[in-house]
């Protein structure tokens, strides 16, 4: 695995605390466990509107682009977003430093909230008025986790997935964040394709 720091001389780090793949899915985790108890509801966990990526033209906080990303919505939301973190989030780990490893996790969750963003801004103006239905939110981290399999695993590897098990592999609304995410993380696997052995 790339390290970022190498030929120290130290003894190596203990992998459980210095995997971002184990590290985010606990923050992951420990938030939607957190935001339950406060709620009363770990089931359906009553979620910070403060905190979540809402309906509006525009975001009604820029920093929910960031914090909406470790919101969900239920117990199936955040069980598929982390097992499928798990599942390719190890496989980037092989190919890249840990740091592009959280670099390639924030841009890509960002990006999705962007794109869902930029849906609801397309439908405003193509409507010609306000949005009128409740207000619904946009949480999870499935444009991120998309954006990991992307760079995990390049355009051929998310053909296959796509082809194995359904373009909408994280279920939810979320379709807009999800191709922007992936969308994402392919971009940056071209990027960084000198570092990628599977590219």
């Amino acid at each position: 695995m790339p390290e970022d720091f190498q030929g120290s001389g130290e003894r190596p780090s203990n992998p459980f605390l210095t995997s971002p793949t184990l590290v985010f899915s606990l923050i992951l985790i420990a938030v939607y466990i957190a935001i339950g108890i406060l709620g009363g509801d770990l089931v359906n966990p009553l979620l910070p509107l403060a905190l979540a990526q809402c309906d509006s033209p525009l975001p009604i906080y820029p920093w929910t682009l960031v914090t909406s990303i470790f919101l969900h919505a239920g117990i199936i939301h955040i069980a598929s977003n982390v097992l499928f973190l798990l599942i390719f989030g190890f496989i980037l780990e092989e190919q890249v430093t840990k740091t592009r490893w959280v670099t390639t996790f924030f841009l890509t969750g960002v990006a999705g909230n962007l794109t869902f963003v930029g849906a609801d801004l397309a439908g405003f103006f193509l409507n010609g008025v306000p949005n009128m239905n409740p207000l619904s939110c946009g949480v999870g981290a499935s444009g991120a986790v998309y954006g990991i399999m992307g760079a995990a695993t390049g355009i051929r590897g998310v053909i296959l997935i796509i082809f194995i098990a359904g373009l909408d592999l994280f279920a939810g609304g979320g379709f807009f964040a999800h191709i922007g995410g992936l969308i994402t993380g392919l971009l940056l696997q071209r990027f960084w394709s000198s570092e990628l052995k599977n590219f």
